[in-house]
């Protein structure tokens, strides 16, 4: 391997652990700039130096399109050009892959078309000019003021796995924590779980209102498919969990 060896020498006695380390759950734990990423690539490397994966069977996952490809451009150095068979890409990206790729993963996209974020700030302008029971989250002179706060919310429910009427169901609960908010609150978040059904059912296309009938999926929907996918398609997790023999995340600290 190109520098596996040399990189391997140089790592401190509880990195060289890390790195030999290469059965069951492992979580690294280090501060900004002490080198984590580096030692991912060095561990990839003594797992395919080790025999115990081919370079195809290791998937690296991180945040962004650049750090991915950082990823590769820092395993090629280390390992050499089999670096570029070791899949690497982002949480996204990977789900993408995966719903497009199998037959039975597509159906649960169908036809629809990936939103980008111009025309998801439009399908929310729209609403917030079509949608009844808004005020909160509408100020009358500005009613585009927190249309990126309630685009943030969105995404970041979804990617806890909070549809709508989760949300609704929530706010509607006795046991809810929101019920010692200030009333203020409580209603913003009301106007949210509005906003956010209305979201999800224009961008079925049914109404034809905003969008065609093929619908739209937007960038959270992918990890949402891909692990309906995994949880009902049997043959899909099985195939996967054939493929990948080790898993490692990059910044791991930034999942949910």
């Amino acid at each position: 391997m190109k520098d596996y060896s040399k990189l391997y020498k140089e790592l401190n006695e509880r990195q060289r652990q890390a790195v030999d380390e290469t059965e069951g759950p492992l979580l690294i734990l280090a501060g900004p700039g002490t080198g984590k990423t580096q030692l991912l690539s060095v561990r990839a490397a003594s797992i395919i130096e080790r025999k115990k994966a081919d370079p195809e069977n290791i998937l690296i996952l991180t945040y962004t399109n650049a750090a991915a490809k950082a990823m590769k451009e820092r395993l090629a150095s280390v390992i050499g050009l089999a670096g570029y068979d070791v899949e690497v890409g982002t949480f996204h990206s990977f789900a993408n892959t995966m719903i497009q790729e199998s037959e039975e993963a597509a159906n649960y996209i169908g036809d629809k078309v990936q939103l980008d974020e111009v025309e998801r700030m439009k399908v929310l302008e729209y609403i917030l000019d079509n949608t009844e029971g808004l005020d909160e989250i509408r100020p009358f002179r500005a009613p585009y003021t927190y249309l990126k706060d309630v685009l943030r919310s969105i995404s970041e429910l979804k990617r806890e796995g909070i549809y709508p009427a989760d949300l609704r169901r929530y706010l509607d609960s006795k046991e809810s924590l929101y019920r010692s908010f200030e009333d203020k609150y409580i209603k913003r978040l009301q106007a949210l779980a509005i906003a956010y059904g209305r979201y999800e059912e224009l961008k079925e296309g049914k109404s034809g209102d905003v969008f065609d009938e093929r619908g739209r999926y937007d960038f959270d929907d992918m990890i949402l498919f891909a692990i309906e996918v995994l949880k009902k398609e049997e043959a899909i997790k099985r195939e996967y969990q054939g493929q990948y023999k080790y898993v490692m995340v990059d910044e791991y600290q930034d999942t949910n």
